[in-house]
Formats: structure tokens, C-alpha cells, sequence
């Protein structure tokens, strides 16, 4: 006797919803139905001008204002009904939901700057008004086309298909400088063209759009040799790093990956100092003319602090970042891997690494906003009084860290138990610790609770550590 299988079949893939027929009447209907509004304010407008016995001019003028806004309003229904925001099953062309709701708002706009500064400029031209009105209106249509036009660009496919999803060889990285480059600056220097050209300005428009044209090709240029040197620099650090490794165990790698990323940071700052002063070049400017303009105070008849010092401490600031960059480069690919410096002793150094050059950074900002130190000193003794009241937890957290980080009672990696939490220490910050419990559970324990409190700390010193279980067993 056999047993009776049951099968239930299996759901049926769910098939995509049908889109509406296109059937040519409802779409003309849905169109007109959007022109009753357009066409009741017309019909008051031209209307009220017949009513009031106006002259045959203003009535003239009255049916373009009519026909403009009969146009608009057309325009915009048909391209309503081909983008259709809001309903999918409608809509004609093959974008998504917020990408067709853009694309409708960016043409009305269009539509509006166009038409709109088209009617007024025929309006004043009509009423013989000055012209200079009509420079500007013509002015504020092209300047609006341009900045919609851009907008209506930066999204569409050309763009998007123009951008690498990744930069892998030298077309990749020139493709990448079009668009994030030297497309804005072609932007930026239309609109200013533009404006320059309305105000009379020919010859500084001509001055600047070689510039700029400079500027791009200077750009492009500088980009892709650093990439081309950037390859070459990598090759030969491989083969270098092939050649001494090919008798020695595989341990001393991290030091040929820290030798290339320092060399590889001073190779973009090479490239950055290169472009600045090509541009300079550019742009006919020298650091020997911006002198006088560096010695000038930042706000005049207030301090003594000038633009060139303001310039320079952030110079030094930025030199200061650069350095502790490529100390911890140094520290983390070749002192560390040569002196076998566990885990919890480099993140110890390299926090307190981090914090000096932090502060230091922090001073140098503050001296080049006209901060005095005795002024820094006095604040900080009264801010330190009034936060020792209000935020003390905060700085006994802050205290404990820098214990932790010090005396290292735990390390990154140690598993602890203080309290109810068990786990794994992930971090150990200026002001909690980071336990990852061994149900994956993210714990961040006080500083001080780690220092004040009980702590297991079942993994110092020795990777291995027993664990008791308790199990029970029924009779």
C-alpha cells in the first residue's frame, strides 16, 4: 500500500501589469481637458479688454499675451502626457518615477524662461520702451537657458553614459575630468561670458574664455600624467618588490605597499603644485604680484591679521596633515610588520598619533584667525571650570581613554567580560569602547566603567582562553 503524495502547484510567476492602450482620442481628450483653465483666463483677458472699450492696440496686445499663454499651456499638457510623473502605466518614455518628474519640472522652466522673456521683450518692444530693457530681458533668457539647459544635461543619458563607473585606463580618467571638470567650468565661464558681453565687455569676455580653455586643457593634461606616472611608479615598485622578495618570506610585503602609497602621495602633491602654478601661468598671474594683495589685513581697521598669514597657516596646517599621513604610513607598513608591535599597541600610538596632529592642527587654525595663545590659555581655564561642573562625565571618559591607550589594561582583540556584556573589544576611543558580543551585538561600555569597574580581561597577554559552560542534562 502506498502512500498518497499531495502536490500543490507552484505559484504562477506574477507577469507584468499591461499598459494602457494608447488610444489616440483619450489622449487628446487628457490633453485638452488640462487647457479648460488656460482657456477660462484667456477668455477673461481678451474679454475684459472688449468690455472696457479698450484700443485696438492693448486688444492686439491682449490676443498675443493669449496665444503665449495657449501655446504654454499646450506644450506642457503633451509633455505631461508623454512623462505622465506620476502614473507609470501612461507614461511614454522609458525613465523612472522621480527621474520623469525632474525632467517635467526642468521643461516647464525652460518653457517658462523662453516664452516668458520672448513676451516680455515683445511686450516693451511693442510699447517702445527703452532698449536697454530689452539687453537685459534678452540677457536673463539666455543666462536662464543656460543654467536649465545644464540642469537638464547634468541628468540626462549623454552625461551619465559619459561618466565611468570606474577609472581604469587613461580614456576612463579623461572621461572623468569632462564631467566632474571641465564641464562646470565650461558652465561658469558661459554665464560670465555672457553677462560680460551685455555689459560691453568684449575684450575681457575674449581674455577670459582663452583662460578658461587654457585651464581646461591644463587640467586634463596634469590628470592624465599623474596617472600615466602613477602607473609607472606602481610597475616599478612591483618589480623592485619581486626582485628582493623572490628569496624571503612573504612578511615583509606591507613594507614595498607603504614605500608605494608615500611615494604615491608625493607624487599627487607634486601634481597639485604642478597645476597651481600652471594656472597661475594661465591666468597671467604670478605669487610676485599677489604680494600686495597678501599683505592686506582681512578686515581693515580690525587686527593685524593679513591674507597672506591666513594663507600660510593654512599651508602649514595642510603640511602638518601631510606629515602625519606619512608617518602613519610608516608606522603601519614598515615599523610595525619589522618590530612585530601587537595589535593593541599600534592602535594606541596610532590614536594618540592621530589626536596630536589633531591639536596641533587646531592651534595652527586658531593662530591664523588672530586667536592669542595667553587669550587661548584664560579661556580655557574658565572653560575648564565651568565644563568640569556641567560635562564631568564627559572628561572622565575622555581621562580614562587616554589611561587606556596608555596603560593598556585592554587591547583591541581582547575578549572581556565586566558586568553582563561579553564579547570581543573592537575599539577603544577618547570616549566609550567598542564590545562586539558574541551574538554580534554592538556594546559601547564608558570609559570609565572600564576603568573603575571589574574587568575580566580573559585573553591578556595569551591568544587562548578557556570558557566554562554550564549544561544541563535531564534524568
Amino acid at each position: 500500500m502506498t502512500d498518497a503524495v499531495t502536490t500543490t502547484p507552484e505559484a504562477a510567476p506574477l507577469e507584468p501589469k499591461p499598459r494602457t492602450p494608447l488610444v489616440p482620442g483619450v489622449r487628446l481628450l487628457r490633453v485638452l481637458w488640462r487647457l479648460i483653465v488656460p482657456l477660462a483666463v484667456v477668455a477673461n483677458l481678451v474679454g475684459w479688454t472688449y468690455v472696457l472699450g479698450a484700443s485696438d492696440e492693448v486688444k492686439h496686445q491682449a490676443w498675443v499675451i493669449a496665444a503665449f499663454i495657449l501655446g504654454f499651456s499646450f506644450v506642457a499638457s503633451v509633455i505631461h502626457e508623454l512623462l505622465s510623473p506620476k502614473n507609470a502605466d501612461l507614461r511614454l518614455v522609458n525613465l523612472k518615477g522621480h527621474q520623469a518628474t525632474r525632467m517635467m519640472t526642468i521643461v516647464r522652466a525652460l518653457m517658462f524662461v523662453l516664452l516668458g522673456t520672448q513676451l516680455a521683450i515683445w511686450l516693451v518692444a511693442a510699447n517702445g520702451w527703452n532698449d536697454s530693457v530689452v539687453a537685459l530681458l534678452t540677457l536673463l533668457r539666455n543666462c536662464g537657458l543656460i543654467v536649465l539647459g545644464g540642469m537638464a544635461l547634468s541628468r540626462s543619458w549623454l552625461v551619465r553614459k559619459l561618466a565611468p563607473e570606474s577609472i581604469k585606463t587613461y580614456l576612463d580618467a579623461a572621461r572623468a575630468v569632462i564631467v566632474k571638470a571641465i564641464l562646470p567650468l565650461a558652465f561658469l565661464t558661459t554665464i560670465f561670458v555672457m553677462i560680460v558681453r551685455a555689459l560691453g565687455y568684449q575684450a575681457l569676455s575674449h581674455w577670459v574664455l582663452e583662460r578658461a580653455s587654457w585651464t581646461a586643457l591644463i587640467i586634463l593634461a596634469v590628470v592624465l600624467l599623474y596617472r600615466f606616472l602613477r602607473g609607472r611608479l606602481h610597475a616599478a615598485i612591483s618589480f623592485v618588490r619581486d626582485e628582493r622578495m623572490a628569496d624571503r618570506e612573504a612578511g615583509a610585503a606591507p613594507m614595498w605597499i607603504g614605500v608605494e602609497r608615500i611615494l604615491a602621495g608625493a607624487l599627487k602633491l607634486a601634481a597639485l603644485a604642478g597645476a597651481f602654478f600652471l594656472l597661475l601661468g594661465a591666468w597671467d598671474l604670478s605669487l610676485h604680484a599677489l604680494g600686495p594683495y597678501l599683505e592686506q589685513p582681512m578686515v581693515a581697521g580690525i587686527g593685524s591679521q593679513t591674507w597672506g598669514g591666513l594663507i600660510g597657516s593654512v599651508l602649514r596646517a595642510f603640511g602638518c596633515w601631510v606629515l602625519y599621513a606619512m608617518m602613519r604610513n610608516i608606522l603601519i607598513f614598515i615599523v610595525f610588520p619589522r618590530m612585530g608591535v601587537e595589535l593593541g599597541a599600534r592602535y594606541a600610538m596610532l590614536t594618540v598619533l592621530r589626536y596630536t596632529a589633531i591639536v596641533v592642527i587646531a592651534l595652527l587654525v586658531l593662530g591664523a584667525l588672530g586667536v592669542n595663545a595667553d587669550t587661548l590659555t584664560i579661556f580655557a581655564g574658565g572653560a575648564t571650570v565651568g565644563l568640569a561642573f556641567g560635562l564631568k562625565d564627559i572628561f572622565s571618559n575622555f581621562f580614562s581613554g587616554l589611561i587606556m591607550l596608555l596603560e593598556r589594561p585592554v587591547r583591541v582583540g581582547d575578549k572581556v567580560e565586566i558586568g553582563d556584556t561579553k564579547g570581543k573589544i573592537e575599539a577603544v576611543r577618547l570616549r566609550g569602547t567598542t564590545i562586539r558580543t558574541y551574538d554580534g551585538t554592538t556594546v559601547i561600555v564608558p570609559n570609565t566603567d572600564m576603568i573603575g569597574s571589574r574587568l575580566a580581561n580573559l585573553t591578556h597577554g595569551f591568544e587562548n582562553a578557556r570558557m566554562q559552560v554550564d549544561v544541563g542534562v535531564s534524568y
